[in-house]
């Protein structure tokens, strides 16, 4: 059985090559009269106390203290821990390394002080504080730039959950209405079914294969949108149906699939389905630089059968989602209806 993971051993061999470089940049200002010897030795026993310092502070100060927002206990147990550390360097230095090194502290500010002295002089407690302290605020800037990488990632994995979940919610959604206009074609044993299954073919293809894919071409789903109309036109004659699809592509951007799609279905939906008189939808999509803006806009039945749907309200929230979740403040989301008229536009930044 290991002792240690690989990934705690390297980050064991991590922290050790930190101290050991802290090491060697005191050894490159050592002065000329000073033995190497004494010098690591006298250096070895103060790293070991900045290191009984800062971790004291990064796993068990902070943990129980500043991560539970309790800041007036963080300032004095912080300042407690750090004056212990001082009073045991203080202490170490008095009784064993100053008399086994005498020359090495000549010019130390506290080397003729008592050990009260020394233990009340704030002098040189600003002194030490500040020479035990500085490693550590590099160790600590270092452990918090780890935890934010850290919780970036498991935001990133967060937000990719949620958009397979939004998707799942919305493909079988987008299907399920498809499938129940061929199988109204097949009821009524309609010659436009083989054209209809050749359509859906087309669209299951995007659905299923190509748009698992946080972003898509816009090619693409300009493709998907078209053969969804063409569905749509197989089951309304002209009388029925005024419906006309635009687009200025300037810039190939790419856009979150289905998007689109959703409100487009929405318009078939609500503005065709229950409408007795001829309905109008007109969409119109532009692609710029950097700039992705779509409008739909669908005439409103008339009768007073227009109603919207629980699962259509559904695909509305999922598109909200997904758009909160692919465009953090780089979308805008805007729905007009009037009496006569329900206008959709939205505008994207790629």
């Amino acid at each position: 059985m290991n002792l240690l993971k690989n990934k705690d051993l390297k980050r064991v061999i991590m922290h050790c090559v930190y101290w050991i470089s802290f090491l060697l940049l005191y050894v490159s200002g050592k002065s000329d009269d000073t033995t190497y010897y004494d010098f690591i030795f006298v250096y070895t026993f103060k790293i070991l106390t900045q290191a009984t310092a800062g971790y004291g502070l990064i796993y068990w100060i902070i943990p129980q203290t500043l991560n539970k927002k309790k800041y007036l206990l963080f300032v004095v147990s912080a300042l407690g821990w750090l004056y212990f550390v001082f009073a045991l360097l203080m202490t170490l230095k008095y009784y064993y390394l100053e008399p086994k090194f005498p020359g090495f502290f000549d010019d130390w500010l506290g080397h003729k002080m008592t050990i009260p002295e020394r233990l009340t002089s704030f002098k040189l407690i600003f002194r030490e504080f500040s020479f035990i302290t500085y490693p550590i605020i590099i160790l600590g800037f270092i452990s918090f730039n780890r935890k934010q990488q850290r919780l970036l990632k498991l935001e990133e994995e967060k937000k990719s959950m949620e958009l397979k979940v939004l998707k799942n919610q919305l493909n079988p959604h987008f299907l399920f209405n498809t499938l129940n206009n061929l199988y109204t074609l097949t009821l009524k044993k309609d010659e436009k079914a083989p054209e209809v299954i050749a359509k859906l073919s087309e669209i299951l293809d995007f659905v299923l294969y190509r748009c698992n894919e946080d972003f898509v071409a816009i090619e693409k789903e300009i493709a998907l949108i078209e053969n969804y109309i063409a569905l749509e036109k197989l089951r309304y004659n002209e009388n029925r149906l005024d419906v006309l699809f635009t687009k200025e592509i300037k810039e190939n951007n790419k856009i979150s699939p289905l998007i689109i799609l959703t409100f487009t279905e929405n318009a078939f939906k609500h503005g065709v389905i229950n409408e007795t008189e001829k309905a109008t939808i007109r969409l119109h999509l532009e692609s710029k630089k950097e700039k992705i803006i779509f409008t739909i806009e669908n005439t409103k039945p008339q009768n007073g059968f227009e109603r919207i749907s629980d699962k259509s309200k559904i695909g509305l929230e999922n598109v909200r989602k997904q758009l909160d979740l692919l465009y953090p403040k780089k979308h805008q989301l805007e729905i007009d209806e009037t009496l006569a008229n329900y206008t959709v536009k939205l505008s994207l930044t790629a």
